[in-house]
């Protein structure tokens, strides 16, 4: 399957001006002006370079990777570890960290450089000759990428540097001590709450920021807001999960967005762009800007590998858990069809439905195997094949950046957090993307969650390991157990709805010893790989990881305290480390 001719040459229009104002260097632009190269005098002259500039913003989002690298984070630069409950990498069991680092791989600069991008094209864009609304339009893709950036920063490092102005190298202000992390979520939201009115309602069929990405943006920012000072400060987050709410119904009442008939088509397809449930895509196209992910996945390289803590967290289709006394559905996991019989067909369309493999015991013609025994096929797409799915950067589907389904979730977790859940917001959010798997329905009393009649009373909820940060409520947990298996394969997503929760020992091996098994494949074939005592794949069996309060976030890197502090300021590192 061929993407069409016109969008084809959007994105290749799109890849070769990256790569030649790369060429140029982002340093050219917020440095010196060389003569023979633009400047800031002569480069602000029409919309077209507007838009050229404000494409390299996009290369932030990492989506399935670029070139030869994998990528399941979606919204980060560079890609993700292990250091999640539902999938574990090969070869390597990502301990927490122990001690502060010089760097991070959540490059502190790229986030920066991307800041100032944004506060250059503020500055400049208000003078350059074209419509009002095309001015705003732009000017509200730069508040949408400085705001997003910034709730990045916060989520991973808390309190951080805060500049809305576009500043000299020399200016004082560039070496500006930590803002509270509170103050800059403020900023973040009012930059895209001014984004939602100044952006274009289309622009480019869901390929560029529009109107209703910066609504799903507002909605995460609001609901990891609201959470996050719940679970971790004590404090009333009711404001932030209103906004949530609001910023949500703006999508979900454009009767523009519907969700797709078939889930696995939103990380298997090779066209996202125009598709009614992708609020934001990230691009691929062959010989222009590829991935590898496919070939991850398709190759005898041992891959990732699900969880048993995660393959359990999957329903039965009446809508109960496993655990659940009385779900006649669930006939046990002896064997792999035993395991995804009754249950939410998601799990097979994540997993191969038909063989376990594992190291000693590949399958098909390229000896398939994971950490787990669990191998991932949700980005198989039988359409691609041969050397367009093999070879390492040759693979060109395209992914999902924000969508209808997950403002869906949204919404509905809004509701349940603030008390106020009826099953009339249910059937309008959560049921929708129940239904679009196949599993019953919720119905809550605006506490607890039935499905098909049944009082849901999962054991997990009450267990020990969730009483360590307390227990939520039965319509809480049901909105979460939702939010994981509809985007199991989103890593970045997971772990930071794990850390808003304050649900980190979730990834602690000791205390949830099911985060470091696999599937029960019995006595395993061969000497590779190690079982418990009841067939279940020891992933790392002699590994040990620990979850302590300071890895809610990460360590300021030491280099840039000591650079701050040759300016004669104090940025101060995070506690605990």
């Amino acid at each position: 399957m061929k993407k069409s001719t016109i969008k084809s040459k959007l994105l290749l229009m799109f890849v070769t001006a990256i790569v030649a104002m790369s060429s140029v260097g982002c340093e050219d632009y917020l440095t010196e002006d060389p003569a023979d190269k633009f400047t800031n005098d002569n480069f602000w002259q029409t919309e077209d370079n507007v838009k050229t500039f404000s494409w390299i913003n996009y290369d932030t989002f990492y989506g399935y990777g670029n070139g030869t690298t994998i990528g399941l984070s979606f919204f980060y630069y560079h890609g993700t570890d292990n250091r999640i409950d539902d999938n574990l990498a090969a070869f390597t069991f990502f301990q927490m960290p122990v001690t502060a680092t010089t760097t991070n791989v959540y490059s502190w600069n790229e986030y920066y450089t991307l800041i100032r991008r944004c506060n250059l094209m503020l500055e400049k864009v208000p003078n350059v000759a074209m419509s009002e609304a095309k001015k705003n339009h732009y000017i509200g893709i730069a508040k949408f990428f400085r705001a997003y950036t910034y709730y990045r920063l916060v989520q991973k490092f808390g309190n951080v540097p805060y500049t809305d102005k576009y500043l000299a190298q020399s200016d004082p202000l560039v070496y500006a001590p930590a803002k509270p992390r509170a103050e800059i979520i403020d900023k973040v939201i009012a930059d895209l709450e001014e984004a939602t009115n100044l952006l274009l309602p289309i622009d480019d069929k869901n390929v560029t920021v529009n109107k209703y990405t910066a609504f799903a943006a507002l909605s995460n920012v609001c609901l990891y807001e609201g959470t996050y000072r719940k679970y971790h400060l004590g404090q009333d987050g009711n404001a932030y999960l209103n906004k949530a709410k609001i910023a949500s119904l703006a999508i979900m009442d454009n009767s523009a967005y519907k969700l797709n008939a078939d889930w696995k088509s939103l990380y298997n397809s090779v066209e996202l762009a125009g598709n009614t449930e992708v609020i934001l895509a990230k691009r691929y196209l062959t010989n222009v800007l590829m991935h590898s992910l496919q070939n991850y996945t398709n190759t005898s390289t041992t891959q990732y590998g699900l969880t048993k803590w995660a393959a359990d967290s999957y329903v039965t289709t009446n809508g109960l858990p496993i655990q659940q006394a009385g779900n006649t559905q669930y006939i046990g996991d002896d064997n792999l069809t035993k395991t995804l019989t009754n249950r939410d067909p998601r799990f097979a369309k994540t997993v191969n439905p038909s063989n376990y493999g594992y190291k000693g015991k590949p399958f098909g013609t390229t000896a398939l195997t994971s950490m787990s025994g669990y191998v991932f096929e949700l980005y198989n797409n039988p359409t691609t094949s041969g050397p367009d799915v093999t070879t390492g950067g040759r693979n060109y589907t395209d992914s999902p950046l924000f969508t209808l389904s997950e403002v869906y979730l949204n919404y509905a977790e809004a509701c349940a957090e603030l008390g106020t859940a009826t099953n009339a917001d249910l059937d309008m959010s959560i049921n929708k993307v129940r239904n679009r798997a196949g599993i019953a329905p919720l119905t809550t009393d605006g506490n607890n969650a039935f499905a098909g009649g049944v009082q849901i009373n999962d054991p997990i909820r009450t267990s020990t390991l969730e009483q360590i940060s307390g227990a939520v409520s039965p319509l809480i947990w049901e909105v979460r157990r939702e939010r994981r298996t509809e985007f199991i394969s989103w890593t970045t997503l997971r772990q930071m709805d794990i850390y808003r929760w304050k649900k980190g020992d979730y990834l602690n091996n000791t205390k949830n010893p099911d985060v470091n098994l696999g599937a029960r494949v019995g006595t395993p074939v061969g000497t590779q790989i190690t079982v418990d005592g009841n067939g279940y794949v020891k992933i790392y069996p002699t590994s040990t990881r620990n979850f302590e309060a300071k890895h809610y976030l990460l360590n300021i890197p030491t280099n840039d305290i000591d650079l701050y502090k040759a300016q004669g300021v104090e940025l101060k590192q995070n506690p605990g480390w």
